[in-house]
């Protein structure tokens, strides 16, 4: 239990003795400026509104008569009302001691865990992953790992783009070629160019349009030949997607596209007008609520096409009854709001009992501070910006380990590309859009992933050092500043865990692990650690309980470490 945990346990104890009729919330957070104190609550003045009490007197009570654990200091009421508190060294010494035996680094499990589908990534079928995939792969890969490892069971699924208008279009310019081998090697190049080609002839061409319904049309009613066609479409992306997500690390549980639910859909529809939840309108099928907006939410057109929307609705209902979901979370850009509120909205009329959460984020800005592009002014493509990580920091790790052989380089420039491109797009707060810069990005000083990295590489060789492999379980002994600031700041490990994946912002834990490889860097430059026998069990278990801290949480972000940079 942390420093705060263990507090708020006695404070909560209190609220819920003396005010049985507020909510239950945290009510301890850090101080904004430590010398008031390490953690403050702001209780007395939620409970002081509320019964009409005076807040300074309730604080007053409130630091008498709920103490804090043995070895913290005597609380102090500061302002309007706010009780501070400080931990002595003894409490932090106990707490540290307690959290190096702990196998879960202090993070807590949660008491109610939920079954929570995540949906992230999600590509179209025939189109190379672009810069504009990166936000919600990573972010629904951390978020995913953030909530597992809380204790809740994550299904992450990928819903593919591989139905719709577009593949007849593609058809049509894939037929007219001839229908010529797709090579492995550049298959999603080849998808693309046949695609443009098939949109620019339809869109200039009505004939041509008409022709790309036809082919789609053909491919809905189960044509043999426009089956095999489009299964090698789906088939080839597959492989250019495999090899972006090993890259990346990141895995699912399930990958299901739009076409598994192609035949539900018409029951999705007569569903909403039975229940009189759609209407008929123009001849197609809409849903109102003005409380949402003017325009209504269109499920299927006047010429019986079906949407994204009537697909994700039956994509609910797979969820929630073959998945049992208890909540579901997608992933994607800021873009969609106004979609998810009309799915949501209309999912909740229809009687969905799952949770659903939309957690949106900004877009990637090039230096000009508009939406990250190619050289050619085209959407830059994960691969070449994934290639482009490796080959930057492949220099770097060149001009500062000049004695590594090839495959050394060739395995660290991977790991320290993909690190640094992760770290930097979780750094922000994800409702906001960010400037992508890679000298910044690939840094070894300042808030980058290359910093926090050397922070653990050190933690590992000092280990080495001492003949070590893992860390010792020394009794920790705090003797010197630099010690308690190091030993608070690991107690603080499973706040920002928790806090994290409640407000699904891994920049918390981005934020709290560069604070903790500062101060690390602090403490190694104080704290002489081999050198003083009384001390050297102690500084030695601080040291590796900061370098596994460092790993658990670049590994919540996705993020590998190396033993040696």
């Amino acid at each position: 239990m942390s420093l705060r945990a263990e507090l708020e346990k006695s404070v909560a104890a209190w609220a819920v003795t003396h005010f049985p009729d507020l909510p239950a919330e945290p009510w301890v957070r850090p101080c904004a400026d430590e010398r008031h104190g390490h953690f403050q609550t702001h209780f007395a003045m939620v409970a002081a509104k509320a019964h009409r009490l005076n807040p300074r007197e309730l604080a007053e009570r409130l630091a008498k008569e709920c103490p804090p654990p043995e070895g913290w200091e005597k609380p102090t009421v500061a302002g309007a009302g706010f009780v501070n508190y400080r931990a002595g060294p003894e409490a932090v010494g106990r707490a540290v001691d307690a959290l190096r035996q702990d196998p879960n680094l202090g993070i807590p499990r949660v008491s109610k865990p939920e079954s929570i589908v995540m949906d992230f990534s999600s590509p179209n079928i025939a189109k190379a992953m672009h810069v504009g995939h990166i936000r919600s792969t990573l972010l629904g890969d951390s978020l995913a790992r953030l909530l597992r490892r809380l204790g809740h069971q994550i299904t992450r699924v990928n819903h593919l783009g591989d139905w719709g208008t577009q593949f007849g279009k593609l058809l049509l310019a894939y037929r007219a070629a001839g229908r010529p081998p797709i090579q492995a090697d550049h298959a999603i190049d080849q998808l693309e160019d046949f695609y443009k080609k098939g949109h620019q002839e339809a869109e200039s061409n009505p004939a041509k349009m008409d022709q790309a319904r036809a082919e789609l049309a053909a491919l809905q009613d189960g044509d043999p030949e426009r089956l095999r066609d489009w299964r090698l479409f789906c088939e080839s992306s597959a492989a250019h997607f495999r090899n972006i997500y090993d890259r990346l690390g990141v895995r699912f549980d399930s990958i299901r596209g739009e076409s598994a639910y192609h035949e539900d859909l018409p029951r999705v529809v007569q569903d909403l007008l039975n229940k009189q939840i759609a209407e008929v309108s123009q001849g197609a099928v809409v849903v109102r609520n003005p409380a949402i907006a003017e325009e209504p939410y269109l499920i299927r057109k006047s010429d019986g096409a079906f949407l994204y929307a009537t697909t994700d609705l039956a994509a609910i209902q797979y969820r929630t009854e073959e998945l049992k979901a208890d909540r579901i979370i997608y992933v994607t850009d800021a873009r969609q709001q106004l979609h998810f509120r009309w799915l949501f909205d209309t999912a909740k009329r229809s009687g969905c009992r799952a949770e659903l959460e939309h957690v949106w984020f900004g877009t990637v800005l090039g230096p000009d501070r508009k939406p990250l592009k190619s050289r050619d002014g085209t959407p830059l493509k994960l691969v070449d910006l994934l290639n482009e990580a490796k080959e930057r920091a492949a220099v770097i790790l060149k001009s500062k380990r000049p004695d590594l052989s090839p495959e050394d380089l060739e395995a660290k420039a991977e790991l320290l590309g993909i690190a640094s491109l992760k770290y930097a797009d979780q750094l922000p707060n994800r409702n906001l859009d960010y400037v992508f810069t890679w000298e910044k990005l690939l840094a070894f000083d300042g808030n980058t992933a290359p910093y926090i990295l050397n922070a653990y590489v050190r933690t590992r060789s000092i280990l080495r050092k001492a003949g070590l492999t893992q860390r010792p379980q020394g009794h920790v002994k705090i003797a010197q500043p630099e010690e308690e600031l190091l030993s608070r700041l690991l107690l603080r490990f499973g706040d920002a865990v928790e806090l994290a994946a409640a407000d699904r912002k891994p920049h918390h834990l981005c934020g709290y692990l560069y604070e903790l490889a500062g101060q690390y860097h602090r403490f190694f430059e104080a704290c002489p650690v081999l050198q003083l026998p009384a001390l050297r069990d102690s500084r030695l278990t601080l040291v590796g309980l900061t370098g596994d801290v460092l790993k658990e949480g670049l590994g919540l972000l996705g993020i590998s470490t190396l033993e040696e940079m």
